[in-house]
């Protein structure tokens, strides 16, 4: 019998200068597929920057809010870019036959 489930999550991890607090978000192939599902879908209708963002939210809390457009950028970049090495982007998965 083949048992699933057990695969380690991922995280990207991250600080923002002058602050000691240390962030965690799962790269895309550790995220909840509900929450990649979501950002491909939000994507394609041109939303996929308020889905990203809602999704920083969800780990950062409230401190996204006291951040610049750039810093944001930056870090959405790096975790796409930390995701990909790990072979899942933002809206696929690696099990993803596309």
């Amino acid at each position: 019998m083949r048992k699933f489930g057990k695969t380690k999550e991922v995280f990207f991890e991250f600080q923002i200068e002058g602050k000691k607090k240390t962030y965690k978000i799962p790269i895309a192939a550790s995220m909840p597929i509900t929450t990649m599902l979501y950002l491909k879908e939000q994507d394609a209708k041109g939303k996929g920057l308020e889905a990203q963002i809602e999704m920083l939210r969800k780990y950062m809390g409230d401190d996204v809010d006291t951040l610049s457009a750039e810093t944001i950028t930056e870090i959405l970049k790096a975790w796409a870019d930390e995701s990909k090495a790990y072979g899942a982007g933002v809206g696929e998965s690696s099990a993803s036959p596309e």
